[in-house]
């Protein structure tokens, strides 16, 4: 079984101060990180006072990018090896803003990807729904095209240890409502791509998110779709009772079924 990742994208949301607030407001409400993992990528200038209040809850404190290089003559870069030294077990690599708003392209991206693995942070791909025509076994395939040439040269053990967050343009940042047949379908076809490309039993336990407009309304439905294995959550993710809404879906969903269910008669 894969287990559910629901990650905030707080984007340049939140002073150190909020920040703290935050995690001390929800680290005692969280789900069992046995049965559901949670994280928050937060500014550079948080991830360490965010850390050191997180306690026992398991919540995960990712970085919102990094550079390729661990040291060296980068200023204003986040280095990896930093991180991993912070105890950031995962780091969001190529968002689309990164790439809209700064330029980054696939061979960038693909170069932060491996030099995360290298050290030993997760990184988070996102991808957008790119995708070209390919014949495998004399069958047409869809497949996505800015994920694999991010991950052109990453090996069969490597794979193994990445988190893909799918995040179609049409959904990203706009407040309309997540698609959830749509967004089941993206995901879907990724598996099928990382199963051409590698194989399917690894396709099979590689989690991919869906990242693009989901809210306390809609994450059920989401996250009921089989090949979607959590969510990167931006806007929504803001408000602490939101955020826990989201968390807390399998459990808040067992408790709205509980209170349908009709009394036993004694």
């Amino acid at each position: 079984m894969r287990k559910p990742f629901i990650v905030a994208n707080w984007k340049m949301h939140k002073t150190v101060d909020e920040s703290v607030k935050f995690v001390k407001a929800i680290r005692d409400q969280l789900p069992d990180p046995q049965e559901v993992e949670v994280g928050i990528a937060a500014q550079a200038f948080s991830l360490y006072p965010m850390a050191q209040v997180v306690g026992k809850s398991g919540l995960q404190i990712i970085a919102q990018n990094a550079a390729a290089e661990y040291s060296g003559p980068y200023t204003g870069e986040i280095s990896l090896r930093g991180l991993h030294d912070l105890g950031s077990r995962y780091a969001m690599l190529g968002h689309i803003e990164r790439r809209r708003l700064f330029g980054e392209n696939n061979a960038a991206v693909s170069q932060k990807v491996k030099a995360a693995l290298q050290i030993g942070v997760t990184p988070i791909i996102c991808t957008d729904e790119t995708m070209v025509q390919k014949e495998v076994n004399g069958e047409i395939h869809y497949v996505f095209q800015q994920l694999m040439s991010v991950l052109h040269g990453v090996s069969l053990d490597q794979i193994r240890r990445v988190v893909i967050s799918y995040e179609p343009s049409w959904a990203v940042g706009v407040g309309q409502h997540a698609n959830a047949a749509l967004a089941e379908e993206g995901c879907r076809m990724i598996r099928r791509t990382i199963a051409d490309n590698y194989t399917y039993e690894i396709a099979d336990k590689i989690r991919i998110l869906y990242g693009g407009s989901v809210n306390p309304d809609n994450i059920k439905e989401i996250m009921a779709k089989p090949d979607i294995d959590g969510a990167l959550i931006g806007r929504a993710s803001l408000d602490v009772d939101n955020f826990l809404k989201m968390v807390n879906y399998a459990k808040n969903e067992e408790a709205q079924l509980a209170k349908q269910a009709p009394a036993k008669k004694k």
